[in-house]
């Protein structure tokens, strides 16, 4: 019986033990509460235990009670594994009780098993066999997948990043699991989900080890690291820089200089396409990179960005540069910067303000 304990659950064994070890120290992401992967963490722990008890017991017919009440926690479990991920990326104010509705429904479900065999049941044998609602044990966990998947997208996600290929596959990687486990038997869906937790984990760290703080935007490593990324690509380049931002520190406070940058990095994600990145490269300065050479649709999302910061009180210098006709991205980028200060000396002079309060 060691032995196959030890086959079935060194991998998720080993794995919850290392991760542990990664979330014990840390406390908070920037966008994530940590607090909440120790919910799928423990399920996950939880489960080995369930299984291991569940064989024990499979083997005394007159514990058929304690099999059953094991089981029903066993299939729960997963359920809330799943949740544990699920509030990781819900924002705060939307982390409600109406999401734990699948679960209790899944718990009523599996409850049924004490009175009828409708979920799941055992026959003269002892030999464990399912029900026509026994699938919904399965089909909870994979409705709250398909939730962290959709909003993690929308969310978490960036645009023309590879790394969000790694959810879909863990997403795969469960459904295989979960299939296999429903045919063959098993566990490796509790294996699949302490896997796909780590990667999850992963995928959200390397969201926050690029963004600004501040702004929500790529920040100045991500530029650099895709600039690698994306080098045959990039077809154009602008360059913004927030006017009066001096000003405004000086007479309003930074607190005011904080929620103007903030602002105009919002105005930025919004006017930005599905082929543009967008970077705050420290202070009030700002970058695109366009996955386009098509020069009209370049100035018609400067325009855009300008009507949209000028909405909020506050006003940008904008400058642009094609890549074609360079031989480096750098030239792109020095071209584009000097068609940005263009256009803020052109500001200062004809707001007939000092040049020095930028």
């Amino acid at each position: 019986m060691f032995l196959e304990m030890y086959d079935r659950h060194l991998i998720t064994i080993f794995t919850i033990l290392l991760f542990s070890i990664v979330l014990w120290p840390r406390k908070r992401f920037k966008n994530t509460d940590n607090s909440y992967f120790w919910i799928t963490v423990i399920s996950c722990f939880l489960l080995v235990i369930e299984d291991i008890t569940e064989v024990w017991v499979s083997g005394y017919p007159s514990l058929r009670l304690l099999r059953i009440l094991i089981s029903v926690l066993g299939y729960n479990f997963r359920s809330v594994a799943a949740v544990g991920l699920l509030f990781v990326i819900v924002r705060p104010e939307k982390r409600k009780f109406v999401l734990w509705i699948p679960c209790l429904v899944n718990l009523l479900v599996c409850c049924t098993a004490f009175f009828t065999d409708i979920a799941f049941g055992y026959d003269e044998n002892y030999a464990f066999y399912r029900g026509p609602l026994g699938y919904v044990a399965f089909a909870v966990p994979a409705l709250y997948l398909m939730m962290i998947l959709w909003i993690t997208f929308k969310r978490f996600s960036e645009k023309n990043n590879v790394r969000r290929g790694i959810l879909p596959i863990c997403a795969v990687f469960c459904a295989i699991a979960a299939l296999g486990d429903v045919l063959y038997g098993g566990t490796h869906l509790n294996e699949a989900i302490i896997i796909s937790c780590v990667f999850f984990y992963i995928v959200l760290y390397s969201f926050d080890s690029r963004r600004d703080a501040l702004t929500g935007l790529l920040n100045r490593q991500a530029f650099y690291d895709d600039c690698i990324s994306f080098d045959k690509r990039i077809g154009a380049v602008i360059s913004i820089d927030m006017n009066g931002l001096k000003e405004l520190n000086d007479t309003k406070g930074h607190q005011a200089g904080d929620a103007a940058l903030a602002k105009i990095g919002e105005c930025l994600r919004n006017a930005a396409d599905q082929n543009a990145m967008t970077y705050r490269m420290g202070g009030d300065e700002f970058l695109m990179l366009l996955l386009s050479e098509d020069e009209k649709s370049v100035i018609n999302t400067i325009e855009r960005i300008r009507k949209s910061v000028s909405e909020h009180g506050y006003s940008i210098s904008a400058g642009y540069s094609l890549q074609r006709g360079h031989d480096s991205l750098t030239e792109t980028i020095k071209e584009s910067d000097v068609r940005m200060y263009e256009d803020k000396s052109n500001y200062y002079r004809s707001a007939g303000k000092d040049r020095r309060k930028r």
